[in-house]
């Protein structure tokens, strides 16, 4: 039941001396020039003095606005558990916190790296949607991802792992460029034969990534050997084979590893911990990972830090000003990264 001492529209109208319409339009629509600037902070004077609260509910529906966005994430592990995917949610939820907006988050089903056709079809009831690619999704995923959002009409922001040239809104980082700085990081202190410890091939990152060591190796005269790009599958199992590979002769064996994420990177200290290798006396180790989830590793490794948190709450604001905004031009984004020097190298 409505609390009769609450005020209403027609209650600070007269107070005003305004009609209603003008009460309106001062409250829930900042951007329109229909009501003076005095009149409006006349208004808001008196709605705040009356104890005013806005029904959010009647003001999304005349504004046709849910104030909802969606979130999906596919990917079949606990996505909380994901120190990349908590981080870029923690971005998220503060941008949606400080612009009045929730979060509804999907959870993953259907193939791996693809949203489902219901949770498409679902997001409509919402002013939009921010899609994580993570690494389930190949290049092919991420490409019909984007084509069935814009076939339904849904406005979306994308974060992480798209190098295609759709104009979307999308936040990431430029994983060719830290392929190229982890090698001239690494050639700079004197290695030459450098290995590449990833999850899959058929990823979008990983393949950017070797595209930027090729670059700055083939520089310098060197190469990166087939044999020293390691797949795991992220199955520990095959992560322990490969690196049985790689230092099974001392003669053939690399001298320093770039793994591609912070799971990589945790294999390989475990690889290390059972063999008895030190780092960076027996090999040296250079990882792209988020914001220094690693803190606890011993000895300290050292990190292409990619800015995860920011990217959260980049794509949000897109999205956001795309919502409140129509016909604002999408924007593609490339976050700086930041070499955080450990004791690995």
């Amino acid at each position: 039941m409505r609390n009769s001492s609450a005020p209403r529209l027609t209650d600070i109208a007269k107070r005003a001396g305004v009609s209603i319409a003008a009460v309106s339009i001062a409250l829930n629509k900042s951007e329109s020039n229909r009501v003076s600037a005095e009149r409006r902070q006349k208004i808001l004077r008196i709605a705040e003095e009356m104890g005013y609260v806005p029904n959010e509910l009647a003001r999304a529906l005349a504004e046709r606005r849910t104030r909802l966005l969606g979130l999906v994430v596919p990917l079949r592990d606990p996505i909380f558990f994901n120190q990349f995917i908590a981080q870029a949610l923690s971005g998220i939820q503060s941008t949606l916190m400080k612009r009045g907006y929730n979060l509804l988050v999907f959870s993953p089903s259907g193939k791996p790296g693809r949203a489902t056709r219901d949770q498409i079809l679902e997001s409509r009831f919402m002013d939009g949607l921010v899609f994580i690619n993570t690494r389930s999704c190949t290049a092919g995923d991420v490409k019909r991802t984007i084509e069935e959002l814009d076939r339904a009409q849904i406005k979306f922001a994308m974060i992480n792992s798209y190098y295609g040239r759709a104009p979307i809104n999308y936040v990431g980082v430029d994983d060719a460029a830290i392929g190229s700085a982890a090698v001239d990081y690494l050639t700079e202190r004197g290695h030459k034969r450098i290995a590449f410890l990833s999850g899959s091939a058929t990823l979008p990152a990983h393949q950017q990534l070797v595209k930027g060591m090729r670059r700055s190796l083939e520089k310098r005269g060197l190469e990166l050997k087939p044999e020293l790009i390691g797949c795991t599958g992220y199955e520990v199992e095959r992560a322990f084979q490969i690196l049985d590979d790689w230092f099974r002769t001392k003669r053939d064996r690399p001298t320093a590893i770039l793994t591609a994420d912070d799971q990589l990177l945790l294999n390989l200290y475990d690889y290390a911990e059972q063999r008895g290798l030190k780092m960076p006396g027996d090999i040296a180790v250079l990882n792209r990972g988020n914001s220094t989830p690693e803190h606890h590793l011993r000895p300290r490794p050292t990190t292409l830090v990619t800015p995860t948190l920011r990217m959260g709450e980049l794509a949000a604001e897109l999205l956001i000003d795309s919502i409140e905004k129509p016909g604002t031009p999408p924007q593609r984004v490339l976050l700086p990264f930041e070499l955080v020097q450990g004791a690995t190298t």
